[in-house]
């Protein structure tokens, strides 16, 4: 199977599909207009930012997160 075309090309390809699958799920029912909408705004525009700075996952995953936190229980509690 590891010879297979198929596979090698999911294998490419599914990463980055998954990710945009859950992006769509996680901000579908997001209202864009209202200070609600700041912290995933920013958690994703940090999320994307580091991840184009270093090419690290798992930094970007914890880096937004984290933004996400500290932005939603700080400054947007609800």
């Amino acid at each position: 199977m590891r010879a297979s075309e198929t596979v090698q090309y999911l294998s490419t390809r599914m990463p980055v599909g998954a990710m945009v699958i859950l992006l769509v799920y996680c901000l579908r029912d997001l209202p864009l207009t209202g200070p609600h909408a700041l912290a995933p705004v920013a958690a994703l525009a940090a999320t994307v930012g580091l991840h184009l700075w270093r090419w690290n996952a798992l930094l970007s995953i914890f880096g937004g997160t984290t933004v996400h936190v500290l932005l939603a229980s700080t400054l947007l509690p609800q």
